[in-house]
């Protein structure tokens, strides 16, 4: 099942955070912090369970063009290939 654009906006970014992928997005908007610090201000932490999507979510920002089918897949694949919130090295 295809997911909508709202749908994929209220999807949880991250298992570490309480962030969804529009407040990722309105952070990302909002600043001009490279992409580890802000990573830091959207999951609250330095780990690398969501690093995919949201590079992938930085990117589309920064380019001004969202692809929301590829966002959701990010974040499924993420949690289907069992990252967990583990620290990066």
């Amino acid at each position: 099942m295809v997911s909508t654009k709202e749908e994929i906006l209220r999807m949880q970014i991250c298992e570490c955070g309480e962030k969804n992928v529009a407040e990722a997005i309105d952070i990302f908007q909002d600043t001009s912090l490279p992409f580890k610090k802000v990573k830091k201000l959207v999951t609250g932490c330095n780990k690398i369970c969501c690093r995919a999507a949201l590079e992938k979510l930085y990117e589309m920002q920064r380019f001004g063009r969202y692809d929301y089918d590829e966002i959701e897949m990010m974040i499924k694949e993420a949690r289907s290939v069992g990252y967990r919130c583990r620290q990066s090295t």
